[in-house]
């Protein structure tokens, strides 16, 4: 046993230790996703205007590119990186010290159970922060081809803030809760719990190609769970106020015009996109937390 002196210094610099390591999760959560989000953007673009537009993904890349050329593709990249440090900073970053908690303050244990609860805790969390990134996103990737809807990000800030207040501001706050929910149970949860059985049944071990193996799990369940939500939360968005009503009402009327594959619109390239950012998002978040946990620890 270690003598008296000791274990005083060890409780003193555990919590500083602890820190630095939800300060590195954190920084690297949102740097990992900013970059993954720049990489996977034109994915995205084509899927918005896929669900909003219809086409093909072919026919929907070339008139993006004919209209507005390369930076089509690229549109909503300030409030894309700004939802990414709202979101995925707090959803993935907070998620394993929420474990934790409800580990300690809960009956539940190292399972799924808890996975959700934690997945589902910070999602929510995250939503309710940064919801506006999200609005004004969707919002300057959804205009029409060859048309500005508005000068810039700021730009869309205001005018919503203006004309619509907080309330579309926060549009879509409900539809969005339930699809980072689903979102960070498809990718966080996943991603978690793929690794952890890895590693617990020794299959692989805690390098690129275990991360690899379950960013790629992650991207086909996040894919199949979240396409049906994001359509319908794509159009409540992006529609006028009074359109729908309700989202609810948005889903009928989705369902009436184009059946269940409506809601499947735009899938391929969400995969692509979906699966690419899981990819770059994981490997480069891995990399990075222990690069930063490990300069941090050394000062």
């Amino acid at each position: 046993m270690s003598g008296g002196g000791q274990n005083s210094q060890q409780l003193q610099v555990r919590p500083l230790a602890v820190d630095a390591m939800l300060l590195a999760k954190l920084v690297s959560a949102g740097t990992a996703a900013c970059i993954a989000e720049a990489i996977t953007l034109p994915m995205d673009c084509t899927k918005i205007k896929l669900q909003v537009e219809g086409g093909s993904i072919a026919s929907v890349m070339r008139q993006i590119a004919k209209t507005d050329g390369v930076k089509g593709f690229f549109r909503g990249l300030t409030p894309g990186l700004h939802r990414q440090l709202g979101f995925c900073t707090i959803r993935l970053g907070l998620y394993d010290s929420t474990k934790e908690f409800y580990m300690k303050k809960t009956p539940l244990n190292d399972g799924l159970p808890l996975r959700f609860a934690a997945g589902i805790s910070t999602a929510v969390a995250a939503v309710c922060v940064a919801q506006p990134t999200e609005v004004v996103k969707i919002r300057m990737q959804a205009a029409k081809s060859g048309t500005v809807r508005y000068t810039g990000t700021l730009s869309a800030y205001y005018q919503i803030a203006v004309k619509e207040g907080s309330k579309g501001l926060w549009s879509g706050l409900g539809p969005n809760i339930i699809r980072l929910s689903i979102c960070n149970i498809g990718e966080v949860v996943t991603y978690d719990s793929v690794k952890q059985a890895m590693l617990k049944r020794q299959l692989m071990e805690d390098a690129f190609p275990l991360h690899f193996f379950a960013a790629v799990c992650a991207g086909f369940v996040t894919t199949t769970l979240t396409s049906p939500v994001d359509v319908v939360k794509t159009r409540y968005i992006n529609s006028i106020p009074g359109t729908y009503g309700n989202v609810g009402r948005c889903a009928v009327a989705l369902a009436r015009e184009g059946g269940p594959t409506i809601f499947y619109k735009g899938c391929v390239p969400s995969f692509f996109r979906i699966t690419g950012w899981n990819l770059i998002m994981f490997l480069t978040y891995e990399q990075l937390r222990r690069v930063i946990s490990s300069r941090m620890n050394s000062y």
